[in-house]
């Protein structure tokens, strides 16, 4: 790989960027030097496995959040591309008050990564592992949405739209 200086001429993209922010560093990697990852397709027991994992953890932050009894409703839903899925399990309910900072503790005893937003009160972003969580609470209408989203596996694009439809 060539370095070269701060001064070389940028793909016009990226001096816009070094234009807008001269105090980061750019650093372009030549089209040789990209490495493809051979990517094998989940088995079904991996499916099913993700399947389990993302409905439990989700019930688990349920009950321990709101504890009415729900089950998630959870689907395989198309990944970042054709050929790959997600695990998605969703719950939602109307409630009085926001359980946005129980929940918030009950992730973080948990081990999981919590953040917000500044700006933006009524939603909590969450990880743990590869697993992500999004958590919003409406004040003007009370509703309380807690999804949990597994990664993307690959599976082909044939049974990405069979799991999908499901």
């Amino acid at each position: 790989m060539e370095l070269r200086s701060r001064d070389s001429p940028l793909p016009p993209f990226f001096a816009a960027v070094r234009r807008r922010h001269p105090d980061i560093d750019i650093v372009l990697l030549s089209a040789e030097s990209s490495v493809q990852v051979a990517r094998v397709p989940a088995s079904e027991r991996q499916l099913a496995n993700a399947f389990d994992l993302i409905t439990g953890t989700a019930t688990r932050l349920w009950a321990e959040v709101v504890d009415d009894g729900q089950v998630p409703d959870t689907r395989f839903r198309f990944g970042p591309d054709q050929a790959s899925v997600t695990v998605r399990a969703r719950l939602s309910a109307r409630l009085d008050g926001s359980p946005l900072d129980d929940l918030a503790v009950a992730l973080d005893v948990s081990g999981w990564e919590v953040g917000r937003r500044r700006d933006d009160a009524g939603r909590l972003f969450a990880r743990r592992r590869s697993i992500q969580l999004v958590a919003s609470y409406a004040e003007a209408t009370g509703t309380f949405v807690v999804t949990v989203t597994s990664p993307p596996m690959l599976v082909g694009v044939d049974r990405a739209r069979e799991l999908a439809r499901r």
